[in-house]
């Protein structure tokens, strides 16, 4: 499968602002709620890190393979889409996801991944840190700030 759309993860830089969160949510939702998001930062205490989960476009999804109602499937792209209708909750596919990057929300009772915003991935264009970057790490060198910010965090990092 084609992985244009990959979004390469950069965990040391995210701030945790959660940026991506809100801007996720406005642009399918039309609301600023990071319980709507289709990416969820999560805290690593311990390792004084925040921490961006994205589908990775796995080929051969274990989420899409793990689901017992073919409430999952995977665009020729690598995209994951969700028939809302079909979904009973179980949260198989949580449990299969190895990035944490499904999200079924009992409140709303929806199950969210990212669809990489039809192609123009939003938490992306927003993100200052480039904590989120469009395409593979080579594909992106590191310049300037950007540069500053990876040798600060080798340095500090444990």
């Amino acid at each position: 499968m084609a992985r244009e759309l990959t979004i390469t993860v950069d965990t040391p830089t995210c701030t945790g602002c959660r940026v991506c969160e809100m801007v996720c949510s406005l642009f399918h939702e039309k609301v600023t709620n990071i319980e709507k998001a289709r990416l969820r930062i999560t805290d690593r205490w311990d390792d004084s890190l925040f921490e961006p989960h994205i589908c990775q476009l796995c080929d051969d999804a274990p989420c899409v393979a793990a689901c017992p109602t073919s409430a999952l499937s995977q665009d020729e792209r690598g995209v994951v889409k969700v028939d809302q209708d079909a979904c009973n909750g179980c949260a198989a596919c949580m449990s299969a996801c190895q990035y944490d990057a499904i999200y079924y929300q009992d409140e709303f009772q929806r199950l969210f991944v990212c669809d990489r915003c039809d192609g123009d991935p939003t938490c992306v264009k927003f993100c200052f840190t480039k904590s989120l970057i469009l395409g593979k790490p080579e594909a992106q060198p590191a310049t300037g700030v950007e540069a500053e910010q990876k040798e600060w965090t080798k340095r500090f990092a444990h």
